[in-house]
């Protein structure tokens, strides 16, 4: 509750009001037999000015207390709507962080791709991983990409992947074990993905196969990182290639593989084919994003040595970028 403000044009009102009243022939009259005599004597001789005077004052006191008032009123009003205005650009501030923060980063993709010569495009998610009982949800969120002119690149705002959650259970148990040596989980979970899928003719297909098949292809290469060799499918080719029409998941091994970096290819037979996917996490200030590296199918034509060392250069150079994006981000905030 606000307390209320006396102000000096109040205090005049109130003076002049008394001293014309003292000051009035009415309280000479009924004073003059009585203690205040003296009082409206001393008046008498010390404030010799006609009751009009006092009047004029009194109601110049009372017009200057209004428009006090009024000017007050309406500075208060003007306080009010700056602060409704500052709360509103609060507001928005707010909700164009995404929007700049998305510019920056597009920004930084843009810079990576035009100064490497075998990028064609990269994109940065954002993702989420929220488990259920019977269900867990995977999100990935597009927040930045840049791709050359004239090149056909998939780009998605926004999708779900959804996993049993006993199966993704299941690959967290393989990962931890293998921690320690054991491969036992991820074979396990290798073939028993495996029977599913040889168990089905390729018509009978679904979404949920080819997620069987994701997590086949990630305890494959868990097992083959294990042994230092790479494990063959051991799937029929009509099988692979419907599965892998089916969804395109890998991002989604990217994201669940738990490696430092995931390399897969496009072997279809657009201009896509042999194109070259790096994915690799990203630790930010914020979050954790995935950031994918699309090379062009020329970089297959060089050495392998080439192929790693342009592959782990173009790496810590798209970290460098982001790392200073981030930064200064937060320096602007504090």
């Amino acid at each position: 509750m606000k307390s209320k403000k006396v102000f000096i044009p109040d205090i005049l009102v109130v003076i002049s009001l008394v001293l014309w009243f003292w000051g009035s022939e009415l309280v000479k009259k009924f004073s003059e037999e009585t203690w205040f005599n003296p009082v409206t004597r001393w008046m008498t001789e010390h404030l010799q000015f006609p009751v009009p005077f006092w009047a004029a004052l009194f109601i110049g006191g009372t017009i200057i207390s209004i428009m006090v008032r009024i000017y007050n009123g309406s500075i208060a009003n003007l306080q009010e709507q700056v602060e409704d205005e500052k709360r509103l650009l609060a507001i928005l501030n707010e909700e164009q962080k995404p929007l700049q923060l998305r510019y920056l980063l597009s920004r930084t993709a843009q810079t990576f791709v035009e100064t490497n010569p075998y990028a064609i495009a990269v994109q940065l998610f954002h993702y989420e991983i929220i488990i259920r009982k019977n269900e867990t949800r995977i999100m990935v969120k597009n927040i930045g990409e840049y791709s050359r002119e004239g090149e056909n690149v998939n780009i998605f705002s926004q999708h779900y992947y959804y996993v049993p959650t006993k199966l993704y259970r299941m690959l967290l148990t393989a990962q931890n074990a293998l921690k320690n040596g054991n491969t036992i989980p991820t074979i396990q979970l290798a073939n028993r993905m495996k029977t599913s899928l040889q168990d089905k003719s390729v018509s009978r297909y679904k979404e949920s196969d080819a997620i069987n098949f994701a997590f086949y292809k990630i305890a494959l290469a868990m097992w083959g990182i294990h042994l230092g060799v790479e494990i063959d499918l051991d799937l029929p080719d009509n099988k692979v290639q419907r599965l892998e029409s089916l969804l395109r998941s890998g991002i989604l091994i990217a994201i669940l593989i738990n490696f430092t970096y995931y390399v897969f290819s496009n072997h279809g037979f657009d201009e896509k084919k042999d194109r070259v996917y790096y994915a690799t996490d990203i630790e930010t200030p914020r979050d954790k994003l995935l950031a994918l590296i699309i090379f062009s199918p020329s970089l297959n034509d060089e050495l392998n040595e080439l192929i790693s060392s342009t592959m782990s250069d173009a790496d810590q150079v798209l970290r460098a970028l982001l790392k200073k994006i981030y930064y200064n981000i937060n320096a602007q905030q504090n």
